[in-house]
């Protein structure tokens, strides 16, 4: 019985350890299909709202960016923007992000190619420092899990 309770708790100790490597994985992949969805507008900036939504329809992403989409197809109907349910981003990275979204289509085409060179360049830094804390952040906690795991399993043999 004893050992049945000890291996329960190093599994519980790994299963929170791992949900909270997953914030880390998911903002690397926001970041990664933020850019690929700025990429798309550079490309094409001869966009339409028809062409736009169904660009939307089309994008396969994570839960955290499907809240960014479902958020800027909202803003194109209601001209309302807001991202506090993305919660893997800071309050300034949200603002920045609602300043990217806000911009797009408000410019002539050199312009809006300069701007979305500038949004992509930034995103570039972030999606950068995003993998670094992936690489090096999510190991590091689970490990760090596993060790406090085994501690607390061998204190309380």
């Amino acid at each position: 019985m004893k050992w049945l309770l000890i291996s329960t708790l190093i599994c519980v100790i790994m299963l929170i350890a791992f949900a909270l490597t997953e914030q880390y994985k998911d903002k690397f992949d926001f970041y990664n299909n933020l850019k690929i969805f700025l990429n798309q507008f550079k490309i094409n900036l001869s966009f339409k709202q028809e062409k736009v939504n169904e660009f939307l329809s089309k994008t396969e992403c994570k839960k955290q960016f499907k809240i960014f989409i479902d958020e800027y197809k909202n803003y194109l109907k209601t001209d309302n923007l807001s991202f506090e349910k993305i919660k893997i981003l800071e309050q300034n990275e949200r603002l920045q992000l609602e300043n990217i979204v806000k911009c797009i289509g408000k410019y002539n085409a050199q312009s809006e190619i300069e701007q979305l060179d500038s949004f992509i360049l930034d995103i570039d830094e972030k999606l950068k420092k995003a993998n670094e804390d992936k690489t090096k952040l999510c190991p590091l906690i689970i490990k760090l899990s596993l060790l406090f795991a085994i501690g607390l399993a061998i204190l309380l043999i």
